[in-house]
C-alpha cells in the first residue's frame, strides 16, 4: 500500500523511463513466437522504483504502489501459469511505441487521478490514472478494459470522461 499523496510526489520527483506490460509467449501453432499481453498488471518504471498497477475490486479501480523492482508475485493468473502449465512470461517494452523515438526518460508533467466511491487513495486506489510526460504525450491508464488494464492516450482519457 502506498498513500496518494506519496506516489504523486514520487511521479513530480522521478523520470519515466518504460511502461511494460507481462504477457504469455504463444508457440502453439503459430509460425512465430507470438507474445499475447495479459495486463493485469502494468509496470510504469522510473528512473528510481518502480510504479506497479493493478487492476483490483471488480477490475474497476486500479491499486497503484511504489515497488523496488518489476515483479508479477500476487497476480493469481500468473501463478498460476507458472505452476500449472509450461507456458513462458514475459514482459513487452512498450516505452519506445508510447513515446517516440529520442526519448529515454520522460518527465511527469501532469498527474491526473480520477476517483469514484469505490476510490481509496489514502491506500492507493484510484479509478484511472492519466499521465502527461513532456514529450506532450498522454499515459491514460484504465483497469476497467476487459482484457485488463488499457494504456490509451490523450483521446481515450477525454473518451472516458465523456462517456463516465
Amino acid at each position: 500500500m502506498t498513500p496518494w499523496n506519496h506516489i504523486e510526489d514520487v511521479l513530480r520527483h522521478r523520470h519515466v523511463t518504460d511502461v511494460l506490460v507481462p504477457g504469455l509467449i504463444d508457440r502453439d501453432e503459430v509460425p512465430v513466437p507470438v507474445f499475447r499481453p495479459q495486463p493485469l498488471v502494468v509496470h510504469v518504471v522510473l528512473d528510481e522504483g518502480v510504479l506497479r498497477l493493478e487492476s483490483v475490486g471488480q477490475y474497476d479501480q486500479l491499486a497503484v504502489r511504489l515497488v523496488p523492482d518489476v515483479s508479477l508475485g500476487g497476480v493469481e493468473f500468473f501463478e498460476a501459469v507458472a505452476e500449472e502449465t509450461d507456458d513462458e512470461v514475459a514482459h513487452a517494452s512498450w516505452g519506445e511505441q508510447l513515446f517516440g523515438d529520442g526519448w529515454t526518460r520522460l518527465r511527469c508533467t501532469t498527474v491526473r487521478p480520477y476517483t469514484d466511491g469505490g476510490s481509496d487513495p489514502d491506500k492507493g486506489i484510484v479509478k484511472c490514472l492519466a499521465l502527461e510526460l513532456e514529450s506532450r504525450h498522454w499515459l491514460f491508464l484504465d483497469p476497467t478494459w476487459t482484457f485488463g488494464i488499457r494504456i490509451g492516450n490523450a483521446e481515450d482519457m477525454r473518451r472516458w470522461e465523456m462517456n463516465t
